[in-house]
């Protein structure tokens, strides 16, 4: 049994399993252990930190507020042992990269561009696990839950490190099905349609608009969405226009789900940024995914999906 002082290791490894389980008895299948271990460890655990860290329930378990803090912690540094030991067991030339990377990713981004990719990655790493949480809040808010943050403009901080991930750049898209009784041409016919917005992009068409010399105009009516992704969706749906990001629907403009009526002006966003902390830039399985993302944003749109020829009539863009 663990000292007072003495870090219950055993228990917390007891603990990570029936946490990620949700249930003791699983946490005991895997552990090759009784369930009635399992809760000896648990109640070890949770009379050593003074807290309770589950709920019991019938069915199963869940984590309260300090268990799920706690879980948090004890992932991370169960991937860095995973890592690190990994690294020791075998020879270099024999070694394979294996290890946990949490991403924490703006939903838009990671719905639209991130998972269409990742299979990529994942192919060439087998032994790498991805977990991907989305969450539009800054990163600091956020603590150690994660290994690599994706998000628009920068975020300093101490013990982090930001690095441009890829430019947002954002024209006026939308179903070509709309184009055919309402031709966009200028700016200036944009007051015949429906413009979509986001909840976190109000100001973009305002922007937009003072840009192309036509400051105020005012459309057929406006519809706001809560999230980016179904802003994209109701234009894909011809529900209007959308001012989108270009890196985000390079698909759909590839399979004429979507088209750029009018090529210019760009509005520029906020770049898409990389945020790594500082404690996990020599993790084997972390360098691999940010070399992969890095050089996937690098490729020309043309690489990531085949382009199907476009006219130029009322200034489409390719």
């Amino acid at each position: 049994m663990a000292g007072e002082h003495e870090l219950p290791l055993n228990a917390i490894r007891t603990f990570e399993a029936a946490a990620r389980r949700g249930s003791f008895v699983g946490a005991a299948k895997d552990l090759h252990v009784t369930h009635w271990a399992v809760g000896k460890q648990i109640r070890l655990l949770e009379d050593w930190l003074g807290v309770p860290l589950f709920e019991r329930r019938t069915r199963g378990v869940a984590l309260t507020d300090h268990g799920a803090e706690l879980l948090s912690d004890v992932s991370a540094a169960l991937s860095r042992l995973t890592s690190a030991t990994g690294r020791l067991r075998e020879p270099a030339s024999a070694q394979r990269l294996s290890g946990v990377v949490r991403v924490n990713a703006l939903s838009s981004f990671a719905l639209r561009w991130l998972l269409p990719r990742l299979s990529k990655f994942t192919d060439a790493h087998p032994g790498v696990e991805v977990r991907i949480s989305t969450t539009s809040r800054k990163l600091r808010y956020v603590g150690t839950a994660f290994d690599i943050g994706i998000r628009s403009g920068v975020e300093h901080g101490a013990g982090v490190r930001c690095e441009t991930l890829m430019p947002d750049r954002r024209l006026p898209v939308c179903n070509p099905k709309i184009l055919r009784e309402r031709p966009i041409e200028t700016a200036q016919d944009l007051r015949r349609h429906v413009l979509l917005h986001s909840t976190t992009t109000r100001s973009a068409w305002p922007q937009w608009f003072a840009a192309a010399g036509v400051p105020g105009l005012v459309p057929v009516r406006h519809l706001e969405l809560d999230h980016v992704y179904l802003q994209l969706q109701a234009a894909i749906d011809g529900l209007g226009v959308a001012l989108g990001s270009l890196p985000l629907i390079e698909a759909d403009i590839a399979a004429g789900r979507l088209v750029c009526p009018i090529a210019a002006p760009e509005y520029r966003a906020d770049d898409y940024q990389l945020v790594i902390p500082t404690d996990r830039l020599r993790d084997g399985a972390i360098k691999a995914f940010r070399s992969w993302i890095l050089a996937e944003a690098a490729e020309p749109p043309m690489h990531r999906a085949p382009q199907s020829t476009t006219r130029r009539k009322r200034g489409t863009v390719r």
